[in-house]
């Protein structure tokens, strides 16, 4: 070989290989990362923007208002109890009542205890003619005057009270009148 043939690595320019190599390095991130970072901001600004305008836009329309006033409750509301089940297997009662000249009663009751209580339904029926004498007794020591309308919620209250005091497995919640006659 001859001097003049001899190659000078300086005067040799890179190849092809040594320029994809540079190409390729670019960065520490790759370039489809930084794609979908960008993406992501660009989302993320858009979602700020509009929480940043409802916010923005909604203190301007309720600057000044006040919410709604709780208006002053009415001594006439009384809050309604859930409706009751009733048992209606206890037979009309008659009797006579406690006056020196006694009066007829005759009266049909319906028992009410909260619905879905199977337990007290049951006991209801197995303590029906206990029940029956119960409240036969308890009316039967009245006096006509003590049977007016006038005392039915008391007569129930005072029924209720007393039915409860046998039942073990629940308590009766109300006690109706559905017919209820006192004659002379």
């Amino acid at each position: 070989m001859s001097d003049e043939e001899s190659l000078n690595l300086e005067d040799v320019g890179a190849g092809a290989d040594e320029v994809d190599v540079e190409r390729r390095k670019g960065g520490f991130i790759p370039s489809f990362l930084i794609k979908i970072l960008k993406y992501a901001a660009i989302a993320l600004a858009f979602i700020i923007l509009g929480v940043t305008t409802t916010v923005v836009t909604y203190r301007l329309i309720s600057k000044g208002r006040q919410g709604p006033e709780i208006g002053p409750v009415s001594p006439n509301y009384q809050a309604r109890a859930e409706p009751y089940m009733y048992d209606d297997s206890i037979e009309s009662i008659r009797g006579v009542t406690a006056d020196e000249v006694p009066a007829i009663f005759s009266l049909k009751v319906s028992l009410g205890y909260e619905e879905g209580n199977n337990k007290i339904a049951f006991e209801l029926n197995a303590r029906r003619r206990e029940i029956q004498n119960i409240i036969f007794l308890y009316i039967s020591q009245k006096q006509r005057e003590e049977l007016r309308p006038d005392y039915y919620q008391q007569l129930q209250d005072e029924l209720r009270n007393q039915i409860n005091q046998v039942m073990k497995e629940g308590k009766i919640k109300q006690v109706v009148f559905s017919e209820f006659v006192v004659t002379q």
